[in-house]
């Protein structure tokens, strides 16, 4: 379920998507992906980078944006479908670390594993 505490936004979610819908495997299907990083401190080639994952469920009838910061990882899956079922969101917190939630897919043909800071999610 929507049981992540620190993603910021997941309490409208909550509010506005029913229970039944309330699971992040519901939401299989990426519309749109979109990737970026931006220099934080030129000297130390410091920066971070972002993901935007559109996201909606089997009948397109609620889109999520995501927005993933600092992201660690792979993400690799097939083109032809755009589906990775099993998505799941986990609190990951390691000491020392920046990373805060670790992304993730079950399914076999697809390497989703990624761990971020930082997580901003939108109802649209």
């Amino acid at each position: 379920m929507f049981n992540q505490k620190r993603i910021n936004g997941i309490d409208i979610l909550k509010e506005k998507i029913p229970p039944e819908f309330q699971y992040w495997w519901r939401f299989g299907t990426i519309v749109e992906l979109n990737y970026s990083s931006k220099v934080i401190d030129e000297y130390y080639c410091d920066y971070t980078n972002k993901i935007t994952l559109l996201l909606t469920d089997y009948n397109h009838q609620y889109k999520i944006e995501l927005s993933l910061y600092n992201i660690r990882g792979n993400l690799n899956f097939d083109m032809a479908n755009g589906l990775f079922s099993g998505f799941t969101i986990d609190e990951y917190s390691n000491s020392g670390s920046d990373n805060n939630f670790h992304l993730y897919s079950d399914e076999q043909d697809i390497k989703f594993d990624l761990y971020c800071e930082k997580i901003n999610a939108v109802l649209l």
